[in-house]
């Protein structure tokens, strides 16, 4: 009786191998010249698109300054809006276009205050 023998898979592997055509495995120079123009192909679409993606970047980046120099324009005019505003002549003037005057002596009343002589002190009750 035979006992037949397997063979592991890597072996099996190089078996097979050792039965391919010699030249199987082989580049010629005419596929190193076709692989080379490929990786340059591949290279510099990527480069391409990397440029193209700064340029991008740089134009966005342009834009957010403008759009910042103006938003910083508009904050200094408020701001002068603000100070306008709130100046005691124009104050004034705005309350006498309401129809308001200034207060008599007979209409302003005084509340006086007394305070204990001993400091208050909080207490937790």
């Amino acid at each position: 009786m035979a006992i037949s023998q397997r063979l592991l898979p890597l072996q099996t592997a190089r078996v097979r191998r050792a039965q391919l055509p010699i030249g199987y495995f082989k580049l010629g120079e005419a596929g190193m010249i076709a692989g080379a123009v490929a990786i340059v192909c591949i290279l510099s679409i990527l480069f391409l698109a990397q440029t193209g993606r700064v340029a991008t970047a740089g134009y966005r980046l342009q834009e957010l300054e403008q759009q910042h120099t103006q938003l910083l324009r508009e904050a200094e005019q408020y701001e002068f809006r603000i100070a306008q505003a709130s100046r005691l002549d124009s104050i004034a003037a705005r309350a006498q276009t309401l129809g308001m005057r200034p207060a008599t002596s007979e209409q302003l009343r005084y509340a006086t205050i007394e305070l204990p002589a001993v400091p208050v002190v909080a207490s937790n009750n």
